[in-house]
């Protein structure tokens, strides 16, 4: 009797034992298949930024062999703008860029100098949008009263709808970016140059040619203002990375810089899901 009930207890203890063993084996490979899974998701993250990074590096190479190429002019016909790529189906995931040129919108920044040009343009750029004058003045007033503004939320004067209208067509660029003729929206085209006929008719040969020169301007009857220009230096970059559901989002800005050093080709921001002008210039050597 004895030796069946010790006999019983080492059963007792043999199965505890197997199924601690067998938890502490499901642990171990719980664990390793946690391990594992993190493992590959780094390795899909890493792909996705080298992806993204690679399209960052394309744009900066066909911006530089533009800046060379064509110096006078700036223009979605150029070749620099086919590096955009239509978001395509991967075999891991999927791709794709856009890139647009950042002096295509009114430059804000210019506003805080409070030069009159600069004011009245934006008027009306409100007109066309039919937002009241008085939001305009507004806008200018704060940003002649708060030096260093970088981006449409920050402004306090007007509302969520307001900016959201004017987004599309303003932005706070670096101080010297004049608006870009060839690139701007049919609606800038008509604030800017204040001569409807005018600008229609520009807009016409624009669509034709591809570009604008100050020749078509004196065509027209239209006086080139002081805020606009045939290039640009800042462009802005939209990439979509995805690698095995592993998605990079990533906003960069491309500057053309001239110093005593020379001509070069530079990332200034580089925001990743979020608003470039939200975060700071990178530092340059």
């Amino acid at each position: 009797m004895i030796r069946q009930r010790d006999a019983g207890v080492v059963l007792i203890n043999v199965l505890v034992i197997l199924s601690i063993a067998s938890i502490v084996v499901f642990l171990m490979l719980t664990s390793q298949d946690v391990s594992l899974r993190r493992a590959q998701s780094m390795a899909a993250a890493t792909a996705a930024d080298a992806l993204a990074r690679g399209a960052e590096a394309s744009a900066v190479t066909a911006l530089r062999r533009d800046m060379i190429n064509a110096p006078d002019t700036d223009n979605y016909a150029e070749p620099w703008a086919q590096v955009a790529q239509q978001e395509a189906g991967l075999s891991t995931g999927r791709f794709s860029v856009r890139i647009r040129d950042a002096q295509a919108k009114l430059n804000l920044t210019r506003l805080a100098g409070g030069a009159q040009v600069e004011v009245e343009a934006l008027l009306r750029v409100l007109a066309e949008l039919e937002i009241s004058r008085a939001d305009g003045i507004r806008i200018a007033a704060e940003i002649a009263g708060r030096p260093g503004l970088k981006n449409l939320s920050e402004l306090r004067s007007i509302s969520a709808e307001t900016i959201n209208a004017l987004s599309p067509f303003v932005d706070f660029l670096p101080a010297t970016a004049t608006l870009n003729l060839n690139t701007a929206a049919p609606l800038l085209l008509r604030a800017v140059l204040n001569n409807r006929s005018a600008a229609l008719r520009l807009e016409s040969m624009r669509g034709s040619a591809g570009l604008l020169t100050p020749k078509d301007l004196e065509r027209v009857g239209a006086v080139q203002p002081a805020l606009t220009g045939f290039t640009s230096q800042n462009f802005d970059i939209d990439i979509l990375a995805e690698v095995d559901d592993i998605v990079v989002n990533l906003h960069s800005r491309i500057a053309r810089q001239q110093s005593f050093a020379g001509q070069s080709v530079v990332v200034t921001r580089r925001a990743y899901g979020v608003s470039l002008n939200t975060v700071p210039m990178i530092p340059q050597m």
